[in-house]
């Protein structure tokens, strides 16, 4: 008779404790694989929103005359020739050593320039980079990309009535009115957008830059070794990271994360020590028949392998069935516990990993019943029958 047919008929004839003991197995895997993928999903989410969030590094002139602002950032006015940036900025930042790490680089002018009798607030941008730092921009019109193209904020549309294809005619120069940007809830509604190159012509700031806004991939870049890379390679301008929302919810996944591998690890745990304690007291019932299998001439190393072969079975089982329960877990908590959006992949190589870690569990909590199953005396074990 082959030994793992003898414990498979065993596991067989004790439905009722195996499936406990498969059970224990299945929660215990089950809770490892659901907080893994929940972790691994908040992670990726993570990872997507500092890639869409747009600039993540301010780079502004060193100087303490703050009179403008945008995107919730002070900006120096720039009337002095010292206190502004350059064109020649952008290359400089462009060839800091963490040059991979920037996703691209969009400077802007500031300047107010005065529209029927009012004061207009005027912002020089390289439009095709703006358009991309500013992927939540929804507008009507078309695309602006021409040097007497305008993209108006919704504010200033509505206050002096202008629609896409309308003309503005700002100190003497005539733009058309590409696009109106959707209201957005901030100071881009009070804004009107030109090509950059025109803007500093207009403003009579040529070559001068009021900031420059980075978007860096920082998933994974050292953002703060970016912002001093920055500082040294252009000596007069200040560099500072805007991720500190995203860093925030970083640092709280971070802790969830900590606390799941800790939940994890305890439940891992149990699940050994359940385990262990089923298959203890398997061992002490099936004296009598290990008994047996000794007058039979079975060898300590054959009663041996016979329990690890019971405990393999269930962890393999268990193995599989909690990486199912665990993922099916995860689709049905993630939403809730992450307060996200996040999507639960199937992972065979995760599965795997969970069948191999469940096999290990098991076989190395039956070991000790094991060893104790095979040192049984015969004589002594034949008693019992």
């Amino acid at each position: 008779m082959r030994l793992d047919s003898i414990a498979i008929n065993s596991l067989k004839r004790r439905k009722v404790k195996m499936a406990f003991l498969l059970l224990g197995m299945v929660v215990a895997m089950g809770t490892v694989v659901t907080m893994y993928s929940i972790t691994t999903a908040m992670n990726q989410e993570l990872a997507n929103t500092f890639d869409e969030i747009g600039a993540n590094i301010m780079v502004m002139p060193k100087n303490d005359d703050l009179s403008l602002s945008y995107g919730g950032v002070n900006i120096p006015a720039g009337n002095g020739e010292g206190s502004m940036l350059t064109n020649n900025d952008i290359i400089k930042i462009n060839t800091i050593p963490n040059r991979d790490n920037i996703a691209f680089v969009a400077p802007k002018i500031l300047g107010l320039a005065e529209f029927n009798g009012q004061d207009l607030m005027l912002v020089g941008v390289d439009f095709p980079y703006e358009l991309k730092l500013k992927k939540w921009w929804q507008y009507r019109g078309e695309k602006p990309v021409a040097v007497d193209h305008l993209l108006l904020g919704s504010t200033v549309a509505k206050k002096y009535g202008k629609d896409p294809g309308d003309s503005m005619e700002i100190k003497g120069r005539k733009f058309k009115v590409a696009a109106v940007l959707e209201p957005q809830g901030t100071e881009e509604d009070g804004l009107v957008f030109m090509h950059l190159l025109t803007a500093q012509d207009l403003l009579g700031k040529k070559n001068k830059l009021s900031f420059i806004e980075v978007a860096a991939y920082c998933t994974t870049c050292p953002i703060d070794q970016i912002t001093t890379d920055i500082e040294k390679s252009v000596p007069g301008a200040r560099a500072t990271a805007l991720a500190e929302s995203v860093r925030a919810r970083q640092q709280v996944i971070d802790r969830f994360t900590n606390f799941s591998f800790a939940v994890s690890l305890v439940v891992v745990l149990i699940g050994a020590l359940v385990v262990m304690l089923t298959m203890m007291s398997s061992v002490s019932e099936r004296t009598a028949e290990i008994g047996i299998y000794r007058a039979m001439g079975f060898r300590k190393s054959n009663i041996f392998e016979i329990i690890l072969t019971e405990a393999g079975v269930i962890g393999i089982v268990g193995g599989v069935l909690g990486y199912v329960v665990g993922i099916l877990a995860a689709k049905l908590l993630a939403p809730g516990i992450a307060q996200m959006q996040i999507s639960i992949p199937w992972n065979p190589l995760i599965g795997v990993t969970v069948v191999l870690i469940a096999t290990a569990v098991g076989i190395l909590a039956s070991a000790y019943p094991a060893i104790q199953a095979a040192k049984l005396d015969p004589v002594e074990a034949l008693q019992y029958i």
